[in-house]
């Protein structure tokens, strides 16, 4: 007979506590005003410019993800060349961007290119880790740089006090500085129970840390080009409403956050138009997922098709 302990059951009940509360407020909060003509015809008054722009952020975003693969490749000194590195960096962060869980998915995709040419399954899974630090660094130092500069406009959006907010930005801050201590004083692995977890050289972290801010950034980037013309909300307050929006996604465990990341930019932009933003999030997921993970797809598919012949 199977125990199941709190450890297990946790991470299932948070996340359904989440989609729960997203059905809740699209029953009976702002999204229940949405109607789908309104969000047709605020995805027709979504400038061609705003796109453009979008489009251009998210190949920015992807291409630093790519030139961050190929220098993770040249640490762990594998026989993975560069381009393909950068192959596999793109492969995996668009299509692991749709199907959730990026660390795992888009970790299968990054063993299948990378034990073709030889890679050892260890220093396979040294690039999977490495790969995944920039995107949760990006995340905690654009939402703690946004909470501390703008406690003030943040703690009504956020529905708390500034001296909660300023808390929560310090403890962010407090935590990445120890991590960036340990990644500059400890030599060697780091020991956590039976394992032994590889910790980046300080080089390699400052651009890890570089390239997960310009990921975090172009992603809200690109749907804040997006919102209605004339939102007076500032980039810096914003930045850290869609950070939390996408925790809350993440948190959620569904795919891409579907669902819960929508909801939850909705509740945290009460001044605009639900319809409007809607509108913006649906371009937004085109731009920043849906086309992208279709151009990987693609790829990869090819790639199959040309390595089996």
């Amino acid at each position: 007979m199977k125990t199941f302990s709190v450890r297990r059951i946790l991470p299932v009940a948070l996340s359904a506590l989440i989609v729960a509360l997203a059905v809740r407020f699209l029953q009976h909060g702002g999204m229940r005003q949405l109607n789908i003509a309104d969000v047709v015809r605020s995805l027709h008054e979504i400038p061609i410019s705003s796109a453009l722009i979008g489009a251009l952020l998210s190949l920015t975003l992807y291409g630093a993800l790519a030139v961050c693969e190929a220098i993770i490749a040249g640490v762990v000194a594998g026989p993975v060349s560069a381009r393909r590195a950068a192959l596999g960096g793109f492969l995996a962060s668009a299509i692991g961007r749709v199907l959730g869980l990026g660390t795992v998915s888009g970790g299968a995709i990054r063993y299948r290119l990378y034990a073709a040419v030889g890679m050892r399954p260890l220093d396979i899974g040294k690039m999977i880790l490495l790969a995944a630090i920039p995107y949760p660094a990006g995340l905690g130092m654009l939402l703690s740089v946004s909470l501390l500069l703008q406690t003030d406009a943040a703690a009504p959006l956020l529905h708390t006090t500034p001296a909660l907010v300023r808390g929560i930005g310090l403890a962010l801050v407090a935590m990445h500085l120890a991590y960036l201590t340990l990644v500059l004083r400890h030599r060697g692995p780091l020991h956590v129970g039976r394992y032994q977890v590889p910790l980046p050289p300080p080089r390699l972290t400052g651009i890890q840390y570089l390239v997960g801010i310009l990921e975090v950034t172009c992603g809200a980037a690109i749907l804040y080009v997006l919102l209605p013309a004339g939102t007076d909300l500032p980039f810096t307050v914003y930045v850290g409403l869609y950070v939390v929006s996408i925790l809350a996604g993440l948190a959620s465990g569904l795919p891409a956050g579907l669902g819960v990341f929508d909801v939850a930019i909705v509740a945290l932009l009460p001044s605009l138009p639900p319809a409007q933003v809607a509108a913006a999030v649906i371009v937004y997921r085109g731009l920043l997922e849906a086309g992208p993970a279709l151009l990987a797809l693609t790829t990869f598919a090819a790639y199959e098709i040309w390595w089996r012949l």
